[in-house]
């Protein structure tokens, strides 16, 4: 992470030199050329560089600082903090006790299957892993939270005016552009889980941990092939491979990343999105001396491809191209809107003549590409 009191020292210092060549050719009465003018140049340069460097560290900052107060927010969902008393545990047993609902900011399973007294037993759920969903994660897309599932309208320009030079006293002409709207409508993405009033009642184990990791990685999945696949048939043709099967190769992906216009592909967001089957197609390119194009990450940072980060996304196969199964370009022209938190709800009378308890888990979110060129697609050279 970059000084950025260090790099603004270093930029004013920077100037004041320039600053100071610009003054000593005033004071003697020439002009700024030659070794001067090249050395003012330089520092200049050099100085907005550094300011560049400066506003992308700001934003990444702030990037970081709303990605670690969604993760707060999400690990409550996921993997809330069980207290030792009065905590979410106990209050979801008192829902299934008195029935009524709590809104939380985060199998039939019964006795039979070994998870109630007087077996004993852990008091953690494993849950299995589930597909990554990058469209809730403010770091990757631009997440706005509402308080209402009302439609929301993101103004837009999709094309810009036209500006000239005018002449003294010469006549402006009126350019306007052309103006849209991306138009978000959040949809409901909700599961059902019912348990047994022994398991509630008796049993050992976290009940709100498994509800709350189960459930939230079930309705993350339902959102994110949606998202997915939305955003890639969204997204603009920017490459069709130049091979004969239906993988990419290094020269594919480099002009799909090169068709992206340079002030999306290096935006601060700019990243690759593909589902892991097609990950493990691109990990094994090299480019034209031989090396890899692929850099493997670590815990604290994404892989990289072509020197953009790439994440995982439950998108289309390489065998289908009605929406694009590789996608580069500004992830943060990405819009999603989630709507609150998740929702848990609790009824006896739902499944009563059963003995069951019904938790019903949901959220409400929708997301759209505010500008269509600013993320494209690859497709497949063999493919109609």
């Amino acid at each position: 992470m970059a000084d950025i009191k260090k790099l603004h020292e270093k930029r004013a210092n920077l100037l004041t030199q320039a600053t100071s060549i610009v003054a000593e050719a005033a004071e003697a009465g020439a002009a700024l050329e030659g070794d001067k003018q090249a050395q003012f140049e330089a520092l200049t340069a050099e100085a907005a560089t550094i300011a560049q460097a400066i506003r992308s560290e700001k934003e990444a900052s702030e990037a970081r600082s709303a990605a670690d107060v969604a993760r707060a927010e999400f690990a409550q969902v996921i993997a809330p903090k069980v207290e030792k008393s009065e905590g979410s545990n106990d209050e979801l047993r008192a829902l299934a006790r008195l029935g009524g609902s709590q809104v939380f900011e985060y199998r039939d399973v019964s006795r039979s299957t070994g998870l109630g007294n007087p077996v004993t037993i852990a008091d953690r759920v494993n849950v299995v892993a589930a597909q990554f969903n990058p469209f809730i994660d403010p770091a990757i897309v631009t997440v706005v939270r509402t308080s209402t599932g009302n439609n929301i309208q993101f103004p837009r320009v999709t094309a810009l005016g036209t500006a000239g030079s005018v002449a003294e006293a010469g006549t402006i002409g009126e350019s306007d552009g052309t103006l849209s709207a991306l138009s978000l409508t959040p949809v409901k993405y909700a599961t059902i889980i019912q348990v047994t009033e022994e398991l509630a009642e008796d049993a050992a184990f976290d009940l709100s941990a498994m509800i709350a990791e189960k459930c939230g990685a079930e309705v993350a999945v339902a959102h994110g092939a949606f998202a997915g696949t939305a955003i890639a048939a969204a997204s603009t043709l920017g490459r069709t491979g130049s091979g004969t099967t239906i993988n990419p190769n290094y020269t594919d992906l480099a002009v799909l990343k090169a068709s992206v216009n340079q002030a999306y592909r290096r935006a601060p967001k700019a990243g690759w999105l593909m589902n892991d089957t097609t990950l493990g197609v691109v990990t094994g390119l090299v480019d034209t001396t031989g090396q890899p194009i692929f850099r493997a990450g670590d815990a604290n940072t994404p892989d990289r491809l072509l020197g953009a980060p790439i994440y995982s996304a439950a998108l289309v196969d390489l065998a289908d191209d009605t929406a694009g199964s590789i996608l580069f370009g500004d992830l943060g022209q990405i819009y999603t809107a989630l709507v609150g938190g998740v929702r848990v709800e609790v009824s006896r009378e739902f499944a009563w003549n059963l003995g069951l308890i019904s938790y019903k888990v949901e959220v409400r979110g929708a997301t759209g590409l505010a500008q269509t060129t600013a993320v494209k697609h690859f497709k497949s050279a063999n493919v109609a």
